[in-house]
């Protein structure tokens, strides 16, 4: 895989669920048609938007084996890594390799948040093993961030280290786009919220949720050509459902509410939740998302 096709717009994966908390493998061939159909440049498998923390490890393997079989090599797969040991991180890692994925994300395991320089010591380790390209995220809501200088240092110890999933502060991850687009693929997230912003700045794309694919490449390929007010006019028509789906709980109030109106957008059921998760949106939030995204069909 080379390094290039780690940008562009690469949505990462709701897992679907039926009423009765069993996982549905047809979402992941679902989302991946419409995902590759709208121009996406490839998939993300386990970040919070797939609750990666609700399944279980046979689950993550099967259902990466879904999606790299449901994409069958016309774009990229990514998996992000969380899980909370190290071995079990290593574990994951090697799944990805040996069933197809072409890069890993790796996270803070979930827990007390450790020192950078712990987080460090292991991603060295992890790295060196991976056999793949690798990215890290470095995002507010992980229990570990690392400044821009640590990620330089990190990435001179392991050359495979070619990304970042850059969500810290906007200004940090700006500063960071603007001194070192040229030595890492900078992604950024939240949904896309601030992506103009931050296309101006040199990031290389985007990992939001499958819910605004099409507008979020053609927005993309505006950002490319240099098209900034064919951007901002995109962020205009996107913005109040995409900032409404951000203003829910993280991470299931948000997760439920956009699983709602993927299904709005593409006919596929919703399903329920998985316990303990909440398995209901308010009547007022759901019927006023029900209306902005009615108003972004006619807009």
């Amino acid at each position: 895989m080379t390094t290039s096709l780690i940008g562009g717009v690469l949505p990462v994966l709701y897992a679907f669920f039926d009423n009765s908390g069993q996982l549905r493998q047809e979402g992941f061939r679902h989302q991946v048609d419409h995902c590759l159909a709208a121009g996406a440049g490839g998939v993300v498998l386990f970040g919070f938007v797939t609750q990666f923390y609700r399944l279980s490890f046979a689950e993550k393997v099967e259902s990466l084996r879904t999606t790299v079989a449901a994409v069958n090599a016309q774009g990229s797969v990514c998996v992000t890594v969380m899980e909370p040991s190290p071995d079990g991180q290593a574990e994951l890692i090697r799944v990805a390799r040996e069933e197809g994925a072409d890069w890993v994300i790796l996270q803070p395991p979930l827990g007390p948040p450790a020192m950078p320089s712990d987080w460090i010591e292991m991603l060295g380790e992890l790295i060196a093993d991976a056999g793949l390209p690798v990215a890290v995220q470095n995002a507010n809501m992980a229990t570990t961030q690392l400044s821009n200088t640590q990620l330089v240092k990190l990435q001179e110890q392991c050359p495979n280290l070619v990304g970042v999933k850059a969500e810290t502060s906007a200004e940090d991850v700006a500063a960071f786009c603007q001194s070192h687009a040229n030595r890492f693929r900078i992604l950024v997230g939240d949904w896309g919220v601030e992506y103009p912003f931050f296309a101006r700045q040199g990031a290389h794309g985007l990992i939001p949720a499958s819910n605004f694919v099409s507008q979020q490449v053609a927005q993309y390929q505006a950002a490319q050509g240099g098209n900034w007010s064919m951007v901002d006019d995109i962020q205009q028509k996107i913005l109040p459902l995409m900032q409404f789906f951000r203003e829910r709980v993280a991470p299931e109030g948000q997760v439920l509410l956009g699983k709602m109106a993927y299904g709005w957008a593409t006919g596929l059921e919703p399903g329920g939740n998985r316990r303990p998760g909440p398995n209901r949106l308010d009547p007022a939030i759901l019927h006023y998302a029900q209306h902005l995204w009615q108003r972004l069909q006619t807009g």
